[in-house]
Parts: C-alpha cells; structure tokens; sequence
C-alpha cells in the first residue's frame, strides 16, 4: 500500500482557504458594531446619506442624551448590580454543589447530577407561564432579588454541570495529603478546590455575567418600576421613546454592549481555556 506523499501546497491551500473564511465571518460581525458606533456620533441625515462614512462633526452629544436624558446611567447601574449578585450566588451554591457531586459517593448522587443535566434542558419559555402565576401570587413584582434568583435558578445547571466535569479532573492526592494533616472538607473546599477550580469559576461567571446582562424577557414581564429597569429594557423603553432619534439610539446602543464586549475581550481566553480543562481528566 502506498503511502500519500506529503504536499505543502495542499496544506496552504487549506489555511489559505480557512483564513479567507474567518476573514469573511469577522467582517460580517464587524460592520454592524462599526455601523453602529459610528452612527452614534451623527446626526440623522449623516446617518442616511452617507451611513459608513466618518462624521463631519463628532456628536458626542449623543452619549450624554442617552447617559443623562435616557436615563441609561439608572439602567446601567441596576443591571450592574443584577448581573454581579447573580455572579456571586451562582459562584458560591454551584461550586458547593460541584464538589459535593464529584468528590462524594452515595446513593442518589447520579441521580442528582442527571436532575441537574435535565435542567439544562428545558426551555426557559416553556416554564413561563407557572413562573409568572408563582411570581404574581408571592408578590415579587418589581423586586430585584426574585429577579436575580430567577437568574440563579436557569444558570445553576450549566455552572454545576462545567464545574463538576472540572473538578473531576482535580488530584484526588492533594485532598488526601490535606486529610492527613488534619483538613476538613470544608477547609479543603475552601483551600484547595476552589483556588484550583478558578479557570472554572471564571467561565461560568463570565457566560453568567453575560446572561444576566442580556436578559430582556424577565424584566420585561416581572419590573414595570423605571427605578428598577435593567439596561436592556431601559434600551428597549429607549428605542419606543426616542425611536427617530437615531444618533442618541446608536449611543444608548454603544453604551449596552460595551460592558459585556470588553470582558468577553479580557478573558476570552479564560472561557476557552476552563472549557477545555474540564475535558481533561488527570
């Protein structure tokens, strides 16, 4: 049997083909932030005429309507204030529910660990209904904390689910040396788990953060208080209100996306790289 000659054209050829295509993909992801960035410094009729072209006059302007007069900087700061409480809930109970489901061995742990994988399974608008009526009869309206325990209830199982894949992979012999010495599991969760699990912990907080950022349908259902909106409703009251006034719109739109854009951009490779370690096993 003859074995295929080694063809260096065949492998540029396939990068080459590879990068045009990422190239394309980039582009095509880029221009609608470029449009909308640029945009957000014109006034309408720059907008039309000459839609990609660099404003004539800086309208910054722009970004001091949709800060001030839009009432964004509220809107950011609640969303702010949602987005890092469900973080930190969600980093505390299923980082203690991960250690328990993959350093514990007893009776139901594979069924609570399959009720967790279920989890993830059911659509979030398929429980809508029971959700609202639970809501509506506790009176949780308006209230920031049931929002962010809505939050905390549809992320738990994908955070359980990486950090229990991840922590699977942890040395059994540092826990044991730990006992040795006198540890106990709480110490040893504290001291030894949770440092070792922070590539982990970074991702889900990161793909939670993002989440909880993002979310416009349950404010748009559970908050009508404008002192309490998120940033994506105040956006979308935004846009009805003012939704001729393209300048301070793309403004208000810039100044949605930045936050999620610059930490997907600083710990980009703290998502890849917590995603791929729990796939390896020591």
């Amino acid at each position: 049997m003859k074995k295929e000659r080694y063809n260096p054209n065949k492998k540029i050829k396939n990068k080459a083909g590879l990068y045009t295509f990422l190239g394309i993909m980039s582009l095509v992801f880029i221009c609608p932030m470029l449009f909308t960035i640029i945009s957000s410094l014109k006034e309408n009729n720059e907008i039309f005429s000459a839609p990609f072209s660099l404003p004539k006059v800086f309208r910054y302007q722009n970004y001091i309507v949709a800060w001030k007069e839009a009432n964004m900087s509220k809107y950011f700061l609640n969303s702010i204030m949602i987005s890092m409480a469900t973080v930190i809930v969600l980093v505390i109970v299923s980082s203690m529910a991960a250690y328990v489901l993959s350093r514990f061995d007893f009776k139901i742990n594979k069924y609570l660990s399959m009720f967790f994988l279920l989890g993830m399974m059911i659509p979030m608008h398929t429980i809508l209904v029971p959700v609202s009526y639970l809501i509506g009869r506790l009176g949780l309206k308006n209230n920031l904390v049931a929002l962010v325990l809505l939050y905390v209830a549809f992320s738990l199982p994908f955070s359980i689910f990486v950090l229990t894949n991840f922590m699977k992979g942890i040395n059994l012999s540092l826990e044991e040396a730990a006992i040795i010495d006198g540890a106990g599991y709480f110490q040893i969760y504290t001291r030894i788990i949770l440092p070792l699990s922070v590539p982990a912990i970074s991702t889900i907080s990161i793909f939670n953060f993002l989440g909880a950022w993002n979310n416009i349908l349950f404010p748009l259902l559970f908050i009508n208080d404008d002192r309490l909106k998120p940033i994506s409703l105040g956006l979308l009251n935004f846009s009805g209100e003012r939704g001729s006034e393209y300048g301070p719109l793309m403004a208000a739109i810039v100044i949605t996306v930045l936050v999620p854009l610059v930490i997907y951009l600083l710990f980009q490779e703290k998502v890849e790289g917590g995603l791929a370690a729990g796939a390896v096993k020591e």
